[in-house]
């Protein structure tokens, strides 16, 4: 349990929401309401940086997925763009320089920097590089197993990195400290540290309660996060900001330089500080409504989820809405006859909708997919099946359609 921010390192620490305690939603287990491990979530804020932050990370080996074929899909529209701008930072003149990712989520990056020319390109190995050898060990071993010490040592013997890419990793680490710093270990003097994160100011002000994680500890907006790395011995080199329905991403390159002393934290707007104030007090009024909502299309026609994720575990068990469903529908071979985690209800293939005469389905997946989702089921919509989303930055969100 954290008693200071995990950014700034304020003890003024207040609490924003507590949802008690929730099964790994990414668990899918093989009998409905089978034991599964459990995460207590409840989110602070700092009242001093602003930054939100759950109050108990988990840790990394209790975040080891179930199985080996949990894959992780992040946004790479930009990512042309991206690399562009990191492969014009001075002192990246040198293609031959060294640039390091961190997991395989930064593969396609380090695929474009490659095509632009450069010839140095890596990335680091969770056995052979930070020694972790558990099952299924997968991006949320990273952040714990990179300490400085293993940072230095990979440093000493690969050679230390002119650029290191860290993708949608961030912030999943349980000690921002300790992963900054062996983060840093990894860079060269004069190089650079990218980190890229999910932006979760839209949520927060729409009162989204899925963006609530057991792997992501901290949730940043732009004030929380782009001058994270003054206090590091990092002098600000480019931010980035790119768009997205459900979440934006925000870029911070900064290139490290040891003359920098440690900067005093940033005081947070207080609008900042409003968000996270606001965002904890409508929780219920959001249950309620849409228990409302569904109790009434229940009413008409059975009611199913589509997209067996953790947006969708989110929803239902923060809300408490399992009993208003009739299934879950998501076409993932390895998924099917297992169950949404805390809940009874089936995994079942697309077919579903129309066999068991579903009526209304939310969508629990990224607002760009759901195009691609509806364009499948035609016959569904073509019965009088109607898909709305279940996330509230979606135009088809199910709160915000009459």
């Amino acid at each position: 349990m954290i008693t200071q921010c995990q950014s700034c390192r304020s003890s003024a620490l207040s609490p924003v929401l507590d949802l008690g305690s929730h099964p790994f939603s990414t668990g899918l287990p093989l009998r409905s309401y089978e034991p599964l491990r459990m995460f207590e979530l409840a989110l602070l804020q700092c009242g001093h940086c602003g930054l939100i932050q759950l109050r108990q990370p988990a840790a990394a080996e209790d975040l080891t997925p179930l199985v080996d074929w949990v894959t992780y899909r992040e946004p790479e529209n930009h990512l042309d763009d991206v690399c562009d701008r990191l492969a014009a930072l001075p002192g990246l003149e040198d293609r031959r320089a060294r640039i390091l990712g961190v997991t395989s989520k930064d593969e396609s990056a380090l695929a474009r920097l490659s095509k632009l020319g450069f010839t140095g390109v890596s990335r680091l190995d969770i056995a052979g590089d930070l020694g972790v050898t558990r099952a299924n060990a997968n991006v949320e071993a990273v952040p714990e197993a990179l300490t400085r010490e293993c940072g230095a040592e990979i440093a000493r013997s690969q050679g230390p990195a002119k650029l290191v890419i860290v993708r949608h990793i961030f912030e999943h680490a349980a000690d921002l400290g300790q992963f900054i710093e062996g983060l840093k270990a990894l860079v060269a003097p004069g190089g650079y540290l990218m980190l890229e994160v999910p932006d979760c100011t839209r949520s927060l002000a729409l009162g989204d309660y899925t963006m609530i994680w057991e792997e992501h500890s901290v949730y940043f907006t732009p004030e929380t996060f782009f001058n994270l790395l003054d206090r590091h011995g990092f002098a600000p080199a480019l931010t980035m900001q790119y768009p997205y329905p459900y979440e934006d991403c925000l870029i911070l390159v900064a290139r490290r330089d040891d003359s920098v002393g440690a900067a005093d934290p940033v005081a947070a707007p207080p609008r900042v500080l409003a968000l996270g104030r606001d965002y904890g007090r409508r929780f219920d009024t959001v249950t309620q409504e849409l228990r409302e909502k569904l109790e009434a299309a229940k009413g008409k026609r059975p009611v199913a989820l589509y997209g067996a994720g953790h947006l969708t575990a989110s929803f239902v068990n923060y809300h408490g809405l399992g009993t208003l469903f009739d299934c879950v529908v998501d076409d993932t071979p390895q998924k099917q006859g297992l169950f949404l985690p805390g809940t009874n209800l089936p995994i079942l293939p697309s077919a579903a909708l129309l066999e068991r005469g579903i009526g209304l389905c939310l969508l629990g997946l990224a607002p760009e997919v759901e195009p691609k989702i509806v364009g499948r089921n035609a016959a569904f919509i073509a019965g009088g099946g109607q898909f709305r989303s279940l996330l509230a930055a979606s135009p088809t969100a199910f709160l915000g359609v009459s």
